[in-house]
């Protein structure tokens, strides 16, 4: 068969490859189909860019990336899509897994595939597209959606194939990455897949998209990536992408074993929960090449933590974890969540006042976004608000109902923080340095879109 991938990020560009699309090319490939990747990020006019790919040669199937954040996106590719090709057209990854039936309702859209999708996406072009057959997918009926079962996990993660990175423009990604702060050339890594957190953004979908088991890639596994990375890409960096990074402490260990042993010259940064990294478990990473943490801090009020997010930590377990790591010497990068269901301005500008104060080297500050069918969406009594095109754009609060804080004061609040954030005593001269050169410039730029 000869199938298109496609991954419609119009907007708002990152240095992160679109690793899920990568690794079902690349399963695909093994298996001696041809794939085209239609990656949108760099495009300038990505729909007239997607009509050129379709009227270039015909296509067996299409498939359709389509991250709740990218919602507009995706509907717009699907139309082109249908309307450019005569073949099936289907829409994986996270919306389609938690929302499969308002998927099925956007134009263009043939059926979808629910959660992992590699086992899945390689059925399907044994079935030559046809999906009524094939578990792991979903589609209507007579106006009913008809689930086909639930999809089949990869147990071993070793069994799949490297990332089809050949198909990205990777030297593009590789130059706007910056996650472990600017000069460097980096890009991502995955090395595990599952959810074992019960948080308040997980849904029991979207767990079964992940699994609620961690599954790891063997150390040797990954180091084989890092090694085929170096040949091919020559990064200095790369970022594990991993929420559950740390929880395996003789894991941890073993890879950073292996990766001082390959000695490739390569540095890189995690996600790190606040009170399961200690010093001795840090100073092994950082050993191994470790320079950033991540810190998922979300807000600076215990009542909201424990009760909107419940995510089983204190402030004081926040600021214990940071410290260890700033006074290693490691970047530390904190990420806080303003506007969830409930919060007052008087905890939301706890938050603004915490983020101030940590020693952070770097801070992101999203809006609540409760995701359908989360326990957060589930506190506001009812949808997120209905004229919110783009869930992931600044500045949109999506809290329709219920809202302590009214969008005004959330917005400006939001503005706030970034402005104590960077432009504080703290942090001000390494604001003005890090602005230095065309690279600080062009990531200066970008942070200030958010406003």
């Amino acid at each position: 068969m000869r199938l298109l991938l496609t991954y419609p990020r119009f907007n708002h560009p990152s240095g992160d490859p679109p690793l899920g699309v990568a690794y079902l090319a690349a399963t695909l490939e093994r298996a001696g189909h041809e794939v085209v990747v239609f990656d949108a990020t760099f495009e300038r006019r990505p729909l007239q860019s997607l009509e050129a790919t379709l009227a270039e040669k015909p296509f067996d199937a299409i498939g359709i990336s389509m991250p709740t954040s990218m919602l507009t996106e995706a509907a717009a590719v699907a139309r082109v899509c249908a309307e450019g090709s005569r073949a099936p057209v289907f829409a994986g990854g996270p919306h389609p897994t938690i929302d499969p039936a308002g998927a099925l309702t956007i134009d263009g859209i043939d059926a979808v595939m629910v959660g992992e999708a590699e086992r899945t996406v390689m059925r399907l072009a044994e079935a030559g597209g046809d999906y009524t057959s094939v578990p792991g997918m979903a589609y209507l009926r007579e106006g009913e959606v008809v689930s086909t079962g639930e999809p089949e996990l990869v147990e071993n993660l070793d069994e799949l194939p490297l990332p089809a990175r050949h198909l990205l423009d990777m030297n593009s990604y590789m130059r706007l990455w910056d996650r472990l702060g600017p000069g460097l050339r980096g890009t991502s890594v995955l090395a595990s897949r599952g959810c074992p957190f019960d948080r308040a953004d997980s849904t029991p979908a979207l767990r079964s998209f992940l699994g609620t088991r961690v599954r790891r890639r063997s150390p040797e596994s990954i180091v084989a990536e890092l090694v085929e990375l170096k040949r091919a890409w020559a990064p200095d960096g790369v970022m594990w992408l991993d929420d559950s990074f740390i929880l395996n402490r003789p894991w941890v260990i073993k890879l950073c074993d292996m990766i001082m042993e390959a000695d490739l010259g390569i540095v890189w940064g995690c996600s790190i929960r606040a009170g399961l990294a200690d010093h001795d478990m840090l100073e092994q990473m950082k050993r191994a090449g470790l320079r950033s943490v991540h810190v998922r801090i979300e807000t600076g009020s215990q009542r909201v933590l424990d009760e909107v997010y419940q995510k089983g930590v204190t402030i004081e377990q926040v600021r214990r974890t940071i410290s260890i790591a700033h006074e290693m010497g490691l970047g530390v990068w904190g990420y806080f969540t303003l506007g969830a269901p409930g919060e007052t301005e008087a905890e939301l500008r706890e938050t603004v006042a915490l983020a101030a104060e940590l020693p952070l080297d770097d801070a992101t500050f999203s809006v609540a976004t409760p995701l359908p069918q989360t326990l957060t969406a589930g506190q506001l009594g009812g949808p997120i608000a209905a004229e919110v095109v783009d869930p992931g754009a600044p500045g949109h609060p999506v809290c329709a109902q219920d809202a302590v804080v009214d969008t005004a004061t959330l917005n400006r609040l939001r503005r706030t923080a970034y402005m104590r954030f960077y432009l504080g005593p703290r942090r001000i001269w390494r604001t003005a340095r890090s602005m230095l050169g065309i690279a600080g410039v062009k990531r200066m730029l970008r942070k200030l879109r958010r406003f």
